[in-house]
């Protein structure tokens, strides 16, 4: 821990997030690599999993970069701030260009299936809320608030026309949370919180039969088995082939082409069937101590700007192991979040680190004001 502690603020959460990737990384191992290696296997059976090894290196080393480097107080400009969503409303307008030239019906890639604009987004937005409710101080007035309101709405549209309807109903919920957070009125809070749930409904409504298949396969996986209802079904198989104590690492039966996500939005059935509930459990206890640091962290940042960046990176990886953890057992329509720091994905590692860089950020200015 002590030699952590010169990686990163609080060596704790370092620590948590190593243990994390492990599980992500041996999961990409088992699913990648075990199935061929002792039959027609081949070197590029380890792409995936040393560019996954490889990019959490280097988002590790960003993290501690930026925890150690950067005086998060100089990101609070308006300069910054708008220079940032400008850039990432840019990056989400290239997606639908491509989107149109390809003529694909779905894209939510700007180069290939690593680099996912919208994962930088909701950092963007973190900081733009950060940002607006801490010079704008106790916002008691929705007029005060439209703007903000505005700059969340226009992201969560853009990515409705990838589509991506469940980041868009995301960014409008973590959106909402840090308004709370970042100490706005009731009688502000309580009347945007309606409009969001308005659009996030609208944005449902126009998924059309595409909506109404995704929540019926939620409602009754069955009724269209090798359709919507596949995933959920094989996910759900998944952790009844592991039972209690798991069939054991590597082991596992419907990564080998049943569950077609076992590396991604699926890896905690993988997990599930090979590992059982003693490795889901320490999984998510590794989730709940990295969430408590979190909010450790948070409770003793005195200015508002550097108290929401930190609660804001908190949820977003909250709300996505939530959101993950009841979407592989059935209890959510099926959603691509991914889990994070264990589900294969560049961008979502990547943000969820300078996220936690972030913070380190804004932890390390708390010790040295305190003089640890």
């Amino acid at each position: 821990m002590v030699r952590l502690s010169k990686l990163y603020p609080d060596p704790v959460v370092a620590f948590t997030v190593i243990l994390l990737f492990l599980f992500g990384f041996l999961n990409l191992l088992s699913v990648r690599v075990g199935p061929y290696l002792f039959d027609d296997f081949e070197p590029s059976h380890l792409k995936k999993p040393l560019f996954f090894l490889l990019s959490f290196i280097f988002g590790f080393f960003v993290m501690s970069f930026t925890a150690f480097a950067l005086n998060y107080r100089k990101l609070n400009s308006k300069k910054f701030v708008y220079g940032a969503v400008i850039v990432s409303l840019l990056l989400l307008s290239a997606v639908l260009f491509k989107k149109a030239i390809l003529g694909k019906p779905v894209d939510r890639w700007l180069i290939g299936t690593s680099v996912q604009p919208s994962e930088l987004s909701k950092l963007v937005v973190i900081l733009f809320i950060a940002y607006y409710v801490s010079r704008k101080g106790y916002i008691t007035r929705l007029r005060f608030l439209s703007w903000a309101v505005f700059v969340v709405l226009i992201h969560s549209f853009l990515l409705v026309l990838q589509p991506d309807k469940g980041m868009a109903l995301f960014m409008l919920l973590l959106a909402w949370s840090l308004l709370w957070i970042g100490g706005v009125s009731p009688r502000v809070y309580i009347p945007v919180g309606l409009v969001f749930a308005v659009a996030g409904f609208l944005m449902l409504l126009s998924g059309g039969e595409y909506i109404q298949r995704r929540f019926s396969a939620w409602r009754d996986p069955l009724e269209d088995s090798f359709g919507t209802g596949y995933q959920v079904i094989q996910s759900l198989l998944a952790f009844m082939n592991g039972g209690f104590f798991g069939e054991g690492y590597g082991k596992g039966f419907q990564k080998l082409g049943n569950l077609t996500q076992a590396d991604t939005d699926y890896a905690l059935a993988t997990i599930g069937e090979e590992l059982g509930f003693p490795g889901v459990a320490f999984l998510l206890v590794l989730y709940t101590l990295l969430l408590w640091r979190l909010i450790r962290m948070a409770r003793e940042v005195p200015d508002t700007f550097g108290r929401v960046i930190v609660v804001g990176v908190a949820l977003n990886i909250a709300f996505s192991v939530l959101i993950n953890t009841m979407m592989v057992v059935n209890l959510l329509p099926p959603k691509g979040t991914p889990l994070p720091f264990v589900s294969y994905g560049v961008s979502n590692l990547g943000a969820n680190l300078v996220g936690l860089g972030l913070v380190g950020s804004v932890y390390r200015r708390q010790i040295e004001v305190r003089g640890i």
